[in-house]
């Protein structure tokens, strides 16, 4: 199995940087938004993240299994859209900016977390409640997003 992931890898390794960097660049642009927003924008995002934090503090109850199909509903979402569009002729156009979003909203994210609670603090979090949820997201929007290009 090993083997065979990696000669996919191998083989179609042009397709999968130009993903990356695509994914890198929407990344970056999250974070470029952030780092230029005004004191009201910070303030607000501020505001959000802090009642977010306090909201999960405060909740006793937190149904995981709700948060499970929610997150798996919306990824899904994603997955069949660009999998739609993997069918159509200029859907590789429109893959590339699904996948220029994700990036950007997980740089917005991140960057957001770390300039709400610091960089210390901010990075735990972000690795805590993001990194670990998006490593098989990622690596599955990756190989589908590769794999609906070659359709074209």
């Amino acid at each position: 199995m090993k083997d065979i992931l990696l000669n996919y890898f191998i083989k179609n390794k042009k397709n999968f940087i130009i993903i990356t960097i695509v994914f890198c660049i929407g990344v970056i642009g999250g974070i470029i938004f952030i780092n230029n927003s005004k004191e009201p924008q910070i303030t607000e995002i501020n505001t959000y993240i802090q009642d977010l934090i306090n909201n999960i503090k405060n909740s006793e109850n937190i149904n995981k299994l709700n948060l499970l199909f929610l997150s798996i509903k919306e990824n899904s979402i994603l997955i069949l859209l660009i999998w739609f569009l993997g069918y159509t002729i200029i859907g590789a156009i429109f893959i590339y900016l699904l996948i220029l979003y994700k990036g950007f909203c997980l740089g917005y994210t991140i960057s957001a977390l770390i300039a709400v609670l610091g960089v210390r603090q901010g990075t735990l979090v972000s690795i805590v409640t993001l990194l670990f949820q998006n490593i098989v997201f990622l690596f599955a929007l990756f190989l589908i997003s590769e794999n609906r290009n070659k359709i074209m």
